[in-house]
């Protein structure tokens, strides 16, 4: 499957940007580009599905309350 994929860099990169939007944005990643100095900084957050608000376990460290 990955062979079928051929180099992603490459198609990504030529890649017009309304079509990479969309890809960035299933895979939680938010891209800022800084013209001045030329660097691209990549935050990624996952879903909100993959976030847990409670642990399965109970409070495994109380004394950081």
């Amino acid at each position: 499957m990955i062979a079928e994929f051929g180099n992603l860099t490459d198609r990504l990169l030529q890649a017009a940007p309304e079509r990479v939007a969309p890809i960035y944005e299933a895979f939680g990643l938010n891209p800022v580009y800084n013209a001045k100095k030329r660097i691209v900084t990549v935050e990624s957050r996952p879903a909100t599905s993959m976030y847990v608000t409670k642990c399965p376990r109970g409070d495994l460290n109380p004394h950081a309350r």
